[in-house]
């Protein structure tokens, strides 16, 4: 037979603090590293025309923007290519 049995543990507030702020802080990190797209969202290669358009920016903007590391992306020879995430993470920041 089985006994619920109730437990009570008491803890310190700045430790209860420091615990509650830690799980929120990670939690938010988890969210900002990984957002949420929507269920129908499927991510594609951009060039630097199509990434431009969608951010509604020139494309000289654009290669500012990756040079300065503020736009994730992948440059082969002349030709620059984005992820379409890591376009919308950039418009969510």
């Amino acid at each position: 037979m089985e006994t619920n049995t109730i437990k009570v543990v008491t803890v310190p507030v700045g430790d209860l603090i420091s615990m509650i702020s830690n799980a929120v802080n990670s939690e938010i990190e988890k969210l900002v590293n990984n957002p949420r797209l929507g269920e129908g969202f499927k991510d594609e290669v951009l060039d630097r025309k199509q990434a431009a358009q969608l951010l509604k920016l020139s494309e000289q903007t654009l290669t500012k923007l990756f040079l300065e590391g503020r736009v994730v992306g992948q440059k082969s020879g002349s030709q620059y290519r984005f992820l379409k995430s890591s376009i919308v993470k950039y418009l969510s920041t």
